[in-house]
């Protein structure tokens, strides 16, 4: 089965082209079968509803690939920027992404 994983980003800001690399990046190096949703959000009201953390944030198998299940209650429409090795971006660094893929990979092994 693929791993699910969702694309959030803004309607105001679109889909980066660094994100969308780094999640390419990440998704070739885990070396599993992943399947990506994207979903735009629009508006404040739409990002209290997906409990968006701003744009873009990545989800694997539903858990935030910077928060982990420890999501922060504060949502936003806006720009996200994850501190990566090279700084802050407004984009996760591939390393987080895949880490994640790999821990979630691993947590539903153990379930099956």
């Amino acid at each position: 089965m693929a791993m699910q994983i969702e694309f959030l980003y803004s309607g105001q800001t679109g889909r980066s082209d660094a994100a969308e690399e780094a999640l390419r990046l990440a998704i070739e190096a885990s070396e599993l079968e992943c399947e990506v949703t994207y979903t735009e959000v629009n508006g404040m009201e739409d990002a209290k509803d997906k409990k968006f953390l701003g744009s873009p944030s990545i989800r694997v198998a539903g858990v935030d690939v910077e928060y982990g299940e420890r999501e922060p209650d504060e949502y936003q429409a806006g720009t996200r920027y994850y501190n990566t090795p090279e700084g802050w971006k407004p984009y996760p660094h591939a390393r987080l992404i895949a880490n994640t893929i790999l821990e979630m990979a691993e947590k539903q092994a153990k379930k099956a």
